[in-house]
């Protein structure tokens, strides 16, 4: 069975600046995932033009099958030079891994990529390529599940310089505050933003740089089969009854409606829990055989809220503190599973069409697709399952 890369990026401006300075860009084929940290040097519009560029351009020709030459021979032609310092624009760290294990990771005067394996901090045996004067760094090995890549712009090992710190917070202290976050099973955004906040704070919440993170963790795959929504033609029951059946991983139905067919199909009964009720949510049902229970449209939404919050806010697992089905729902997609087997009946539930609800609760399919998106932004695996 192939690995799953858990792979997340956080990042804080300049201080002043509107746009960062740095760029990740993440592609997913069939083949190989490619992730791609870009530092523009300097600050603002010309350089996250520049880091963009250089993102884009290294992760499109990899996903292309491009040879690493050919990589440098295209950011050394199109990327323009320092007058003062006769450097390209825009520093990377490049990481690719491919599908029979193998991953072949670049550096260009980006800190050291921190690699973690078996609870320790592991020298990578880096190969020099001199290209036209400069020198990039190639690693290429074997991975193995557990592993932690974490790499950074130098806005990380530049935080705190003439404010907390006076030379700065040291690549070696940067690394082992990710060896120290890997000891606590994280997922791979709790090191991304708990690097990034303490950088924040470091610098007084000013940051003289702009600083960027991205952490890639290699998992076993972790399956869920989640039910939303009842089949268009009610004869089709019966297939959901099978699909849960022989679905991977954990079992979510999320719908009244759906809890109805599921109950019946498998001959049994839903309790309800009210003590999981919230101003925000319904309560959940329990039916044996079914992993979680919950209502549909106002858990969606609370849901999708949630991952918001933990994405955008830099929450961390405090985002699904509270007891209820929405909490319940999106720790059990973001931090129990990698893969998503959705399955999606086609009826609208007349209810959702009155014009007198207000217009979040219209439609259910646009709250899920919005969710969908979500999970994918995390990197989530989503197939989905019409019925």
């Amino acid at each position: 069975m192939p690995l799953f890369m858990d792979i997340a990026n956080d990042s804080v401006n300049k201080v002043h600046e509107e746009l960062c300075g740095d760029n990740v860009e993440v592609r997913i084929n069939d083949e190989s995932v490619i992730v791609v940290l870009a530092d523009g040097l300097g600050s603002g519009v010309k350089a996250n033009i520049l880091a963009t560029l250089t993102s884009t351009i290294a992760a499109t020709m990899l996903e292309e099958k491009m040879g690493i030459m050919d990589v440098l021979e295209t950011l050394e032609a199109t990327l323009p030079k320092c007058s003062v310092r006769k450097l390209a624009y825009s520093t990377f760290t490049i990481v690719q891994v491919f599908r029979n294990r193998t991953v072949c990771i670049l550096e260009f005067d980006n800190p050291p990529l921190v690699f973690i394996r078996d609870g320790e901090i592991i020298e990578l045996d880096r190969k020099e390529i001199q290209f036209q004067g400069k020198y990039v760094f190639e690693t290429t090995m074997e991975i193995e599940k557990g592993d932690i890549m974490a790499f950074f712009s130098d806005g990380v090992i530049h935080a705190g310089i003439g404010n907390l710190l006076n030379f700065g917070w040291q690549w070696e202290e940067a690394a082992d505050y990710v060896l120290a976050r890997s000891y606590e099973n994280k997922k791979a955004k709790d090191i991304s933003m708990a690097l990034v906040d303490t950088c924040y704070n470091l610098y007084g919440e000013e940051p003289g740089d702009d600083t960027t993170v991205a952490v890639i963790k290699v998992e076993e795959r972790k399956y869920v089969t989640m039910f939303s929504g009842p089949p268009l033609d009610q004869e089709k029951d019966a297939e959901i009854k099978r699909l849960l059946k022989k679905g991977r991983g954990k079992k979510i139905v999320c719908g009244g409606t759906a809890a109805n067919i599921v109950a019946r199909e498998f001959g049994e009964e839903i309790v309800i829990d009210f003590n999981t009720m919230s101003d925000r949510v319904p309560p959940i049902g329990h039916i044996k055989g079914i992993d979680l229970v919950t209502e549909g449209v106002l858990t969606l939404q609370e849901t999708v809220r949630l991952c918001d919050d933990y994405m955008n806010n830099r929450c961390g697992h405090e985002a699904f503190h509270e007891q209820n089905g929405a909490s319940m729902l999106a720790n059990m997609l973001i931090n129990e599973c990698t893969t998503i087997d959705l399955i999606m009946g086609n009826s609208i539930n007349p209810a959702h069409q009155n014009p007198d609800f207000p217009e979040e609760l219209t439609t259910k399919w646009r709250v899920t697709q919005k969710l969908i998106d979500r999970l994918r932004s995390f990197n989530k695996e989503v197939n989905i399952i019409y019925v």
